[in-house]
């Protein structure tokens, strides 16, 4: 591989930032960057196993954990930003309300289904529904999925009264192509997940990993990503 071109793993939530401040890096002549897609939970499992990449964009807390397993420098990890909980459902199914944490109760309890991912937003969903008391009277109608764009074509292609809880740039990203986002989760239900680029200890384009995790935390690149619903405020 030329040695201004970088292997990426990255977490799929932050996707369409991503996918347009990569081209615009391309575009730029500063390098090409590959990018493999995956759940944060595929990526902790992937590098354990030993699989080689320069950059690695996942969780702050994965970050860390890999850190201390001797798989990222030890080094500052470039913030890329924070990514909330929002709801969607199928397009032109009724659009529940969602401004309260009762709304969000009662949006449950009417739906017929209710879907999540098994990746970062899906846990946090899990446990907040643990939290609020609610997850074992909802189990019998919830459904999982490994990823995203697996729960997105799930919905797309759903009947009757569905709901979504998924990382709010996903769903922004399908809204208008089958999906309708309702918006995020209201506040004291909310949660947004930090995610940090880091550099691997075994890649082999090391000086041009660096080069573009210092792009993604330029300000050309920040404003790309908080377009697609990136929160990039106090970065």
């Amino acid at each position: 591989m030329n040695p201004s071109e970088i292997r990426l793993l990255s977490a799929g939530s932050v996707e369409p930032g991503l996918v347009r401040a990569v081209a615009a890096y391309a575009e730029s002549g500063q390098g090409r960057v590959h990018v493999t897609w995956a759940t944060t939970p595929t990526i902790l499992r992937r590098i354990r196993e030993g699989e080689v990449f320069d950059l690695l964009l996942l969780t702050s807390a994965a970050a860390d954990t890999l850190t201390e397993a001797g798989k990222l420098r030890r080094e500052a990890h470039a913030r890329l930003g924070r990514v909330g909980v929002g709801v969607a459902v199928r397009e032109g199914a009724r659009v529940p309300e969602i401004a309260r944490p009762a709304d969000i109760v009662h949006a449950l309890e009417r739906a017929e289904s209710i879907v999540f991912t098994l990746a970062t937003s899906g846990l946090y969903v899990e446990a907040m529904l643990r939290r609020e008391g609610l997850y074992e009277r909802l189990l019998p109608k919830i459904t999982r999925f490994q990823t995203g764009p697996q729960m997105m074509t799930h919905l797309v292609q759903s009947r009757g009264d569905v709901l979504c809880l998924g990382a709010i740039v996903e769903l922004m990203m399908f809204h208008g192509r089958g999906i309708h986002c309702a918006g995020p989760l209201p506040a004291p239900l909310q949660h947004a997940t930090d995610y940090v680029v880091a550099r691997t200890t075994d890649g082999t384009s090391p000086e041009a990993a660096a080069v573009f995790a210092g792009y993604l935390s330029s300000a050309s690149a920040r404003a790309i990503l908080a377009q697609c619903g990136v929160d990039v405020t106090g970065l």
